[in-house]
């Protein structure tokens, strides 16, 4: 009698799954949205240090503005491509923006620490 419980056929439920994705990639969203925010953050420290240090004008912020406006902007259109059923390229544009803006934020403090 025990047995038979494991046994029972579970239903498939397309809305139930769909939902469980978009929960899950409301989460990888917010993940990745606290990884930038955290470079993001600490190339502003380091600018700041740079600019008192070697006494560089506001414009060396550019780059950090760009980087807090851009990413939102990519997540909610990676969101709308979630939702369209492009889920795989939703995530890699994702990851690969992500990916950029810390690249290019670093590259930019290692041009500034270089002066």
């Amino acid at each position: 009698m025990r047995c038979e419980r494991y046994f029972l056929m579970q239903y498939y439920n397309d809305h139930s799954n769909e939902a469980a994705a978009n929960l899950l990639f409301m989460l990888f969203q917010m993940v990745m949205l606290l990884i930038v925010y955290g470079v993001v953050y600490t190339a502003l420290v380091g600018v700041k240090l740079s600019m008192q240090k070697f006494g560089l004008s506001w414009v060396v912020f550019f780059p950090e503005v760009v980087a807090l406006f851009l990413y939102p902007v990519v997540l909610y259109r990676t969101r709308r491509m979630f939702k369209a059923k492009k889920r795989l390229r939703a995530v890699a544009w994702c990851m690969a923006w992500a990916s950029v803006i810390i690249v290019v934020l670093y590259v930019h403090l290692d041009r500034l620490a270089s002066l």
